[in-house]
């Protein structure tokens, strides 16, 4: 799920015609023994549209801190498109947000939302 500002290769796929992939893709990893397949590709510089990003939050599993995320998500000008919730593991829970960003620059402005948020201890952008 590449966004712009990430570097990307396009994969050329029988039957489904270009596919873009994030150069430290694992999905590409087993295709590259065929690079007449991979074209180099950049993103179009007037890109509007927004891009779903999946983050996992751990944070500290308290009363309000889920509210205390949405909202410094909502702060940095974002949109949460979906919101799941792993298994409980004692003092912490793993929340997996969908976020909507423009580009890198917006998801880093999210980004740094969350990390001056005490109660999160970890974050990750899921690349599959």
């Amino acid at each position: 799920n590449p966004i712009p500002g990430d570097p990307i290769i396009g994969f050329i796929k029988k039957g489904q015609g270009l596919i873009v992939h994030t150069h430290d893709c694992p999905t590409i990893a087993k295709s590259r023994h065929d690079p007449d397949k991979w074209i180099e590709v950049d993103w179009d510089p007037d890109t509007d549209r927004l891009f779903d990003v999946v983050l996992g939050v751990v944070m500290l599993d308290r009363r309000g801190v889920l509210a205390k995320v949405a909202a410094a998500i909502a702060n940095a000008d974002c949109n949460i498109a979906n919101v799941s919730v792993d298994e409980d593991r004692g003092m912490y829970a793993t929340n997996f947000f969908t976020v909507q960003v423009a580009n890198r620059q917006h998801l880093a402005k999210v980004l740094k939302a969350l990390r001056r948020t005490p109660e999160v201890v970890r974050i990750t952008r899921s690349k599959e």
